[in-house]
């Protein structure tokens, strides 16, 4: 650890060693997971399983509802919790062997089951997976980020190195996966996916990456903000007075985590409805299932070098404008395929997609944690589990609508799985997935990145809770000064 890791003040600058294992550390730990219960998780069950769509979808989707109450649950016991890892990193640790077991058994659902038998089991290990181990993960996970340290731009570069872990993680996932898959399949020939046992082997080695991912956040990583650690009087039997409710109340009346939230959703419901899509739109569209390869490489690439412009671009005009710029960017690659779906258009596309997510996601990534600082000096108490945890809640309900929604397309559209040829009203539905309705929604995500304005006032807000101060009128716990 350098010596800035060691500087255990609340607002540190946190040394280059623990950002690496903070953010690359979390890119590979939820990617290697996010690869088997996002995306491909509806294609394996379609394709590989030859589950309806429609079925398959509104499991994933139902599940995520459930998944997002859990996050709530999650985030109360984290602020609850102390241990010698302090709140989150304890969490982290205890959900490594819990998620790799559930995970291998979501898809090592015996074959023999079928009908209501196959849904049943599917829906209680993907929650057992998702709405349980992974949720305790993640929102630990995120919860970290606040934890380190409250200077915003250590924050900033969590975030923005956590945004860069990811792409390099999904990016080696969705460059190979194709390929991976009928490599290790022994019957290639199976599907355009490849056969089962191709998708069991490829998890073996996508789940030892993410252990060894999550062991390094944990012990690459401290936890430094303690609440209410400028105030000592005598009041720490007083946060148990901090309901649920209270907490939920305090979050809903925060304007900029609002902002925070309908971005946060709009991304979410993008991956949640075009995720799929993307493997779908090559595979049938454009013909080549392969090309979903080429396409992710160009586009993860740009996202990456745009990410790593991203930070000076975040230093020089604030997170708000990065976001904003970043969006508009992204909306412009997402209606390029109208003009044509030839590949070297797609390409263009992913590119400037990329590059759009990649300034955006790179500033996007920590501002749930200074809206959360904000939410603490407005009320006189921390937040931060509750936050994370109702954050995640949010987009989560927004993945399981574009789940939802993706499978009903492809249900009312007349896809069928593993046809060589689809249907024209199919085809048209995986366009509307692909172009029509992300484009709608990223219009949404700007007006709300437009209206964000918290980096203004967020130096003199660190600096007033390093003191123990919060706003004017207010004391720890959310009591009012006495006039």
């Amino acid at each position: 650890m350098s010596k800035k890791s060691k500087d255990m003040s609340q607002n540190a600058k946190v040394g280059f060693g623990e950002h690496l294992a903070y953010g690359i550390g979390g890119g590979f730990a939820t990617n290697a997971v996010n690869l088997f219960i996002g995306a491909f998780l509806i294609v394996y069950l379609t394709e590989i399983m030859k589950i309806n769509p429609g079925v398959a979808a509104g499991i994933v989707g139902v599940s995520k509802f459930l998944d997002g109450i859990s996050d709530l649950i999650a985030g109360r016991i984290i602020d609850k919790t102390h241990s010698k890892f302090g709140k989150a990193r304890v969490w982290l640790l205890r959900m490594i062997p819990c998620t790799v077991i559930s995970l291998l058994l979501l898809y090592l659902m015996p074959s023999s089951l079928t009908g209501t038998a196959q849904i049943v089991y599917v829906f209680v290990m993907y929650n057992l997976v998702s709405t349980g181990c992974y949720t305790f993960s993640y929102v630990a996970f995120m919860a970290l980020n606040g934890l380190m340290t409250t200077n915003q731009k250590s924050r900033g570069l969590n975030g923005g190195i956590n945004m860069v872990g990811n792409v390099i993680a999904s990016l080696l996932g969705n460059a190979t996966i194709i390929t991976a898959l009928k490599l290790l399949s022994s019957d290639p020939s199976f599907s355009p996916y490849g056969d089962r046992t191709g998708w069991i082997k490829l998890l073996v080695i996508w789940m030892i990456v993410g252990m060894l991912a999550q062991v390094l956040i944990v012990f690459g990583t401290r936890e430094r903000v303690i609440e209410n650690a400028g105030k000592d009087d005598g009041k720490e039997s007083k946060k148990a007075e901090v309901s649920v409710f209270t907490t939920l109340k305090a979050l809903f009346k925060n304007k900029y985590w609002i902002y925070n939230i309908i971005i946060a959703v709009v991304i979410q419901f993008l991956m949640g409805a075009t995720g799929s899509t993307t493997s779908y739109y090559m595979t049938y569209v454009v013909g080549d299932a392969e090309f979903y390869q080429v396409f992710s490489t160009a586009n993860s690439l740009a996202m990456l070098g745009f990410m790593l412009v991203g930070f000076p671009i975040m230093a020089k005009l604030g997170k708000r404008n990065a976001v904003l710029g970043g969006l508009i960017i992204r909306g412009i690659g997402t209606l390029l395929p109208l003009f044509s779906s030839a590949k070297p258009i797609l390409l263009v596309a992913g590119v400037i997609g990329g590059a759009g997510y990649g300034i955006a996601g790179c500033a996007f990534a920590s501002i749930i944690q200074d809206t959360l600082t904000y939410g603490e000096w407005k009320n006189g108490y921390s937040m931060i589990g509750m936050g994370n945890a109702a954050n995640s809640f949010a987009g989560k309900i927004g993945n399981s609508l574009g789940t939802i929604v993706l499978g009903l397309v492809m249900n009312a559209s007349g896809y069928v799985a593993g046809a060589a040829q689809q249907t024209a009203s199919a085809l048209m539905g995986f366009k509307v997935m692909f172009i029509f309705l992300p484009a709608a929604m990223i219009v949404l995500a700007i007006v709300a990145a437009a209206l964000y304005d918290l980096d203004k006032i967020y130096p003199q807000i660190a600096a007033d809770l390093a003191e123990g101060k919060y706003a004017p009128g207010v004391t720890a716990y959310g009591e009012k000064k006495e006039s």
